[in-house]
């Protein structure tokens, strides 16, 4: 019987017994017994971050007696880059975003330099130049340096370099994103102000939730009123992926796997919509049935009737909406946050959201409406729920109060 593969792990450090806050920084030294009974040795800087099971890999991928395949010393960070986008399964609108990241910020950082000498210390540097970079945003640091993990963790795992330069590098902070929850009074002068042919648009985003795609693609066939509900289950696109021409596509946002959402509709934004389709009658388009791991060029088509257009015949594009429709609106009626920045149209969902989530609508319900799980839920929106404190603090304090001693009377 084949004797089973053993690892022994030793620490090389020359003081073992000296205790070392956070761990040991010196090397590593695997005793490696393959199925032959053959025996190696191999000191792994404890940067690289193996653990046994994945020293013995590497041995099992050894030839007995062989050693690893050569580093490729002049790889650059550009040349793998590019390959690790080649092998991308994402969607396409997160493999485009990939691409930006590494053309305009990594590429210009990191491309000439080789994989192999990319050190921890510049690294760190690199990180700190980005917090202290105002002009780039947390949010926006914190995309480029998943990319950057992502491409250097691919490039270990194949074997293009021997250690990690990421390995424990705390990434740039990230704030929690500041968002805009609007007055019913606000909302209610928005729809007041807009323009009646696109009217509805951003009551559908404060009544049901939706996202600002989502509500440029809704259609006659998902409104209920009988059932008073507004089944989302499309989206206007304008990326590379639609060739830049504003598409519909029965796809939603946030998973392959989530085909449609329901919510409810208010009264009122029903009798609105009801008004708006007399007024602007639905017209006929094809939407794409997209399928998952499928380009939509390859994707069948079916016929619908969208309810938002252009005055050109064309369907809605979030630069045309924002630019010519959104914004001078909010400024007109002087609606800014306390930065003095316009809210955006997805502040319109946070607010739904936030507003059932205060009014005791269950997160799990709230969350079949929206789209989202819950973890995302609570994730995303947990700076929204700071008023349950005053909200509910009262009524909890309540339930764990001391009861209070019954008087007892004594009847003469």
């Amino acid at each position: 019987m084949a004797r089973k593969p053993t690892v022994y792990k030793r620490c090389e450090c020359p003081d073992q017994n000296r205790p070392k806050k956070g761990g040991c920084n010196h090397s590593w030294s695997y005793n490696l017994t393959n199925s032959e009974g053959r025996r190696t040795r191999a000191s792994i800087p404890e940067s690289v971050g193996l653990t046994q099971a994945q020293a013995q890999a590497v041995l099992d991928g050894m030839t007995p007696g062989m050693a690893p395949e050569p580093v490729e010393a002049n790889l650059t960070f550009r040349q793998w880059a590019a390959d690790w986008l080649s092998r991308r399964r994402a969607k396409e609108t997160s493999v485009s975003s990939y691409e930006i990241a590494i053309r305009v910020h990594l590429n210009p950082r990191w491309g000439r330099q080789r994989l192999r000498t990319i050190k921890r210390a510049q690294v760190e540097t690199w990180v700190q130049e980005m917090e202290a970079n105002e002009s780039i945003a947390n949010t926006t640091a914190e995309g480029h340096w998943k990319v950057f993990k992502m491409v250097i963790k691919d490039a270990l795992q194949n074997g293009k370099i021997t250690s990690n330069p990421t390995y424990e590098v705390d990434g740039p902070y990230a704030g929690a994103s500041k968002s805009y929850v609007f007055s019913p009074d606000e909302c209610w002068a928005i729809h007041d102000e807009f323009p009646a042919r696109y009217r509805p648009i951003p009551m559908l985003g404060y009544g049901c939730g939706t996202r600002q795609a989502e509500a440029f693609g809704v259609c006659d066939d998902v409104i209920d009123p009988d059932r008073g509900l507004l089944t989302v289950r499309r989206q206007v696109l304008k990326t590379k992926e639609t060739h830049y021409k504003p598409s519909l596509i029965d796809r939603l946002k946030t998973s392959p796997r989530l085909s449609s959402k329901e919510a409810p509709m208010p009264p009122y934004l029903q009798d609105a919509l009801g008004e708006y389709m007399e007024r602007f009658p639905p017209r006929a388009t094809e939407t794409v049935l997209w399928e998952h791991k499928k380009k939509i060029d390859d994707c069948k088509r079916g016929p619908v009737r969208a309810l938002f257009w252009t005055p050109r015949n064309n369907l809605l594009c979030r630069n045309y909406f924002n630019e010519g429709l959104w914004k001078p609106t909010l400024l007109k009626l002087g609606i800014k946050d306390e930065d003095g920045n316009l809210p955006t149209f997805h502040d319109l969902r946070h607010t739904f959201i936030s507003t059932c989530l205060q009014n005791g609508i269950p997160e799990h319900t709230v969350a079949a409406w929206v789209g989202d799980s819950v973890e995302e839920l609570r994730r995303t929106y947990s700076h929204l729920l700071k008023n349950h404190a005053d909200t509910h603090g009262a009524v909890a304090a309540g339930l764990t109060a001391r009861p209070k001693l019954s008087v007892v009377r004594n009847v003469a």
